[in-house]
């Protein structure tokens, strides 16, 4: 088996394990708390479900793909562990952010992560990083909190924005 194909299957785990984790929360910790029931609209359980549910989809789909493909590699190039740099500084940025999103709060965690994305991605327009991230996490931060009217972490401090 070639290592782009080892890899193929090894992120699809990884992406099934999250699928599972989902799933669990949802009937785990949102019933316990009581809002894994009522409509689309009081349940908060539905967003999630709908999410993994797609995401279940299209792993199935890639995973079709990948067993018919047998052996036809082609057009598949090796992959070193080289090239997995990126990808696991992506995945270490994610775990930082969630990790201080508590403490920091989302308008304080989420600017720099964004940052931190195009930075790794190979933005190197510093200025326009900056403003980029301020602008996406503002406008996530309206759409959840006014149309959804979701509580997005304050963090220690408190920080919100009086919509």
């Amino acid at each position: 088996m070639t290592s782009s194909r080892l890899l193929n299957l090894a992120a699809l785990g990884f992406l099934l394990v999250v699928i599972v984790t989902i799933f669990r929360q949802i009937e785990t910790d949102l019933k316990e708390q009581g809002i894994a029931s009522g409509g689309p609209y009081d349940n908060a359980a539905t967003y999630p479900r709908i999410v993994a549910s797609f995401m279940g989809i299209l792993l199935l789909v890639q995973l079709v793909t990948e067993l018919v493909r047998k052996g036809d590699t082609s057009d598949a190039s090796e992959v070193e562990l080289s090239d997995l740099r990126r990808a696991g500084m992506l995945i270490v940025v994610f775990a930082v952010y969630l990790m201080s999103l508590t403490t920091l709060g989302y308008h304080l965690a989420t600017t720099p992560m964004i940052f931190a994305i195009m930075w790794i991605c190979g933005m190197r327009q510093y200025l326009n990083m900056a403003i980029a991230s301020l602008g996406i996490a503002t406008v996530f931060a309206f759409f959840f909190e006014v149309f959804l009217n979701v509580v997005l972490p304050l963090g220690i401090w408190n920080i919100f924005i009086p919509w």
